[in-house]
């Protein structure tokens, strides 16, 4: 869940500070200028219009603002022209380097200026995302004005400096994720000014775990009667009650944060769009999570949370890979049209969507490339409900999940190559093989607390909102089948969700599987396959590649062929990521060249040579191979993938068949692409799935991480 208190008070402050001369006595704005220390914000009235204290000119504003502001100091503002001017060029949010610079040469000249401090805190916060920084100018602001006047300020001293000194006191140790030190001053700026800080201290309780508290904090913004409270309040009890472990009344609370502005994209943030949707998936819904995620994307922009991320991994989760691809593509645009320090909130977060993209497309180098970022520099957590430790474990996982199937990959298309390069290709794969390890160790450390664990596997959960439940059954390579069915029988005992089972089932039949006791998983595991929501299509797969395997333990070769079709015909890959091998009867015809092809394909880590099982067909001759993966007779028939490759002109027969068996596997284990998400051409009504679109989709330019960063 995120936080949209930020979002609404800068907002409300930046457009108050181009009448800042203004004493503004709105109850219940805790944005508006405050009213001096020992007043009372009245119960009873709002003004009814606001006056300007001086005249300026038709024209002058639009001129230079500031200048004519810096002229005219208003009650409680009191400083000097050039102190004024670098306050109203750092408020107005598009003036940043005139204002660092101004309040630099104040500086210079008058080191104990508290008003420049100020101004510098505000640049570093907002213009440069530099938190630490502005936190410090922020301090020495409050000190340097302690020691010229007094705290609180006495009457006819510049009270109005000390309250934004405080209130972006409050938002700097907000985003340094210094709560106890965040509410510290949010009391004290309440003891001297009104109106209150209500709702704006719900989060931070959220943060601390103190829920009552928090439930109270929320309930005065409620009740205050004023819409920017009751706004903030509904937001946070959004994500209370969901960190609180009661997906229902957070969904409610999330129901109605969307509501209070009529869930109108046009006028409303995103945030309260993505905050439904995420409530929305927490109980399953996700038909409901996909038609609100949309929503938000053409909603008001959001600082906190990319609704393009949000609808990438839903369309991951259902295997809609086309469409994923579309959203992905709008992520980072999304992210570079927020202002300048709340670009970066979310970076690691878009870093782990593409690379859970990167991991189901079969694109193991591109997948490892990103996660090594996204294990290198890990998101604050200011404005996100969630663990940092959990999001510490999926990028370990997504890093060990890419690092295996790239090794996977290396050992595929190496089949053909010369003895050189494959003892090149075998030391790559072991050293990715390592890797992988140490990231699965990284994970389990970031797991070793019970609780976290079991979260871990309780999908759509506050421990667990951002797992892919695709990924979970990793976790039992990771911590042993014993660790894993453990766990998963505590979260099972302590989710009241009815549709939480069917996902337990699938957990602890994987586990079972590992286990030994392919009896207990071919029964958790037939029963996830029929309970399981059907637009959890790569989690499907993965229980039909365990009951394929359970029921080839078991003898029941028919069962097990039957559950390998169906992994095949959603999603191919989840062999190469699983390392699983098709049973297989590999065959050539044509001569020496196809039989060369089948004897490379009998090595693949792909296929295990059966006389009863999937059909690989080489057929051709020393100029051209066709190399077809069918299903095994008795079920559809269908025909996965068919590549036909011509040898290139002086190409000799090993570099020929290495080219062919690796566009063969390429192709054989790629996604699939369904015709009603891609513009596909060629098609002539055969069940051979066609995946050329998938590349052109793909292309080069899906997330240069770098060359868009700001």
């Amino acid at each position: 869940m995120r936080s949209r208190a930020r979002q609404i008070g800068l907002l409300l402050a930046i457009a108050s500070s181009l009448v800042s001369m203004v004493v503004v006595h709105a109850q219940g704005d805790p944005h508006a200028p405050p009213l001096p220390p020992g007043e009372e914000a009245p119960d009873d009235r709002v003004p009814e219009s606001i006056e300007p204290q001086v005249e300026i000119a038709p024209g002058a504003l639009a001129q230079d603002a500031c200048s004519v502001i810096a002229g005219f100091p208003s009650e409680g503002l009191e400083g000097t022209p050039e102190e004024l001017r670098a306050h109203c060029e750092a408020e107005q949010q598009r003036h940043f380097i005139r204002a660092r610079e101004l309040a630099e040469d104040i500086l210079d000249r008058d080191p104990r200026s508290f008003a420049a401090h100020y101004v510098l805190g505000y640049v570093y916060h907002y213009g440069e995302a530099n938190f630490p920084r502005s936190l410090y100018h922020l301090r020495q602001a409050r000190q340097l004005f302690r020691e010229r006047f007094a705290e609180p300020p006495q009457p006819g001293q510049p009270w109005r400096w000390h309250a934004s000194i405080l209130r972006e006191l409050v938002w700097a140790h907000g985003d340094l994720e210094q709560y106890d030190e965040q509410l510290a001053v949010a009391a004290r700026y309440n003891e001297l000014y009104s109106p209150h800080l209500m709702a704006e201290t719900a989060w931070p309780l959220m943060k601390l775990r103190r829920f009552e508290d928090a439930r109270s904090a929320a309930a005065l913004g409620e009740a205050s009667g004023d819409p920017i409270q009751q706004e903030i309040a509904l937001n946070a009890r959004c994500a209370i009650e969901f960190e609180a472990g009661d997906e229902t009344r957070s969904y409610t609370a999330c129901r109605a944060a969307l509501d209070l502005r009529g869930a109108n994209p046009d006028t409303q943030s995103a945030v309260d769009f993505t905050n439904f949707a995420e409530a929305a998936r927490s109980v399953f819904r996700l038909e409901e999570a996909e038609e609100v995620g949309l929503q938000a994307t053409q909603a008001q922009l959001s600082w906190y949370g990319n609704p393009y991320i949000e609808i990438t991994e839903l369309y991951i989760r259902e295997a809609r890979f086309a469409e994923a691809l579309a959203m992905m593509r709008e992520v980072n645009p999304y992210r570079l049209r927020r202002p300048p320090h709340v670009q970066d909130a979310d970076r690691n977060e878009a870093r782990r969507t593409l690379s859970e993209l990167f991991v189901v497309l079969g694109r193991g180098e591109d997948a490892v490339r990103i996660t090594t970022k996204a294990m290198l520099a890990p998101d604050r957590r200011a404005h996100n409900s969630r663990d940092p430790a959990q999001d510490l474990a999926i990028s370990a996982l997504l890093d060990r999940a890419a690092r295996r199937m790239r090794a996977e990959e290396i050992d595929q298309i190496t089949l053909g190559a010369s003895v050189g390069d494959r003892l090149l290709a075998w030391g790559e794969m072991t050293s990715l093989r390592v890797q992988a390890w140490s990231s699965g160790r990284q994970a389990a450390r970031a797991l070793a607390d019970e609780s976290r664990l079991v979260g871990t596997f309780q999908i759509g959960r506050a421990r667990s909102a951002v797992t892919p439940p695709w990924l979970v059954g990793d976790l039992v390579d990771v911590l042993g089948p014993g660790v894993v069915a453990a766990a998963v029988r505590r979260a099972r005992r302590e989710d009241p969700r009815e549709d939480a089972p069917a996902y337990y089932d699938a957990f602890e039949g994987e586990a079972a599987l590992r286990g030994g006791d392919p009896d207990r998983a071919w029964e958790l595991c037939q029963r996830a396959s029929t309970t399981l929501p059907r637009a959890e299509s790569l989690l499907l797969a993965r229980v039909s590649v365990i009951c394929a395997e359970a029921a080839r333990a078991l003898g029941r070769r028919d069962d097990a062929l039957a559950s390998y079709d169906a992994a095949m015909q959603v999603d191919p890959g989840v062999f190469v990521r699983m390392g699983i091998a098709l049973p297989s009867r590999i065959s050539s015809r044509g001569g020496d060249v196809p039989a060369e092809a089948a004897s490379l394909l009998a090595w693949s880590p792909r296929f295990d040579q059966e006389d009863l099982g999937f059909r690989v067909d080489v057929d051709g001759d020393a100029s051209r191979l066709r190399i077809c993966l069918s299903s095994h007779s008795g079920t559809s028939g269908a025909q996965y993938a068919c590549v036909d490759v011509t040898r290139e002109a002086a190409e000799d027969d090993e570099p020929f068949l290495a080219r062919a068996v690796a566009e063969f596997h390429r192709q054989a284990f790629a996604p699939r692409v369904d015709l009603t998400q891609t513009d596909a051409n060629g098609l002539d009504g055969s069940n051979t799935v066609v995946r050329q679109p998938l590349d052109t989709m793909l292309g080069t330019d899906l997330m240069s991480d770098e060359a868009t960063a700001p």
